[in-house]
């Protein structure tokens, strides 16, 4: 979504909400992190997120930091705000099974998209080939793949109520 303040005044979600209805907005951050030094600038996943980034600020659809989903929820009058964050593995580097897992879904989910968010994002923003693309995503996808390097999506659920009448 380009903007949640924007869906929000949109789409007029307290308006079509009944008192005590619920709203849960879920958001990836537009990076991909590594708590252990594993995932440094120089791997190509790094810069295709910095790239991606770029692309989607020039395109007009940057991503929206978590804590302002936040506000604008307090702001436009839910209550009883629940701010879940997550850390979905990039592959099943985890040694947790239930992370693994989760980083086999998510690598396999990654994996299918990440032709199709670049493809437009980069020709149109970077002025980048489709041949380019595809060249620059095979070592995009070596790092996804790699689990050495123990990266992760940071990932948001946050919820609230629209108060009673």
């Amino acid at each position: 979504m380009s903007s949640t303040s924007t869906l929000i005044q949109k789409t007029n979600l307290c308006s079509n909400l009944k008192p005590g209805g619920y709203i849960e907005i879920q958001e990836t951050a537009g990076t991909i992190l590594s708590d252990d030094g594993t995932l440094t600038p120089d791997h190509a996943l790094s810069k295709w997120c910095i790239l991606l980034e770029e692309a989607f600020t020039k395109l007009g659809s940057a991503s929206i930091e978590f804590d302002t989903i936040k506000a604008i929820m307090q702001e436009v009058g839910f209550i009883d705000i629940v701010d879940k964050r997550f850390k979905w593995p990039t592959n099943p580097w985890p040694r947790d099974k239930k992370y693994k897992e989760l980083g086999t879904w998510n690598n396999y989910n990654s994996g299918n998209a990440l032709e199709s968010l670049t493809m437009a994002s980069f020709s149109r923003a970077h002025g980048w080939s489709r041949e380019e693309v595809i060249t620059f995503l095979i070592d995009v996808r070596k790092d996804l793949n790699d689990r050495s390097i123990h990266a992760y999506n940071p990932i948001c659920s946050i919820y609230g109520k629209k108060p009673d009448a």
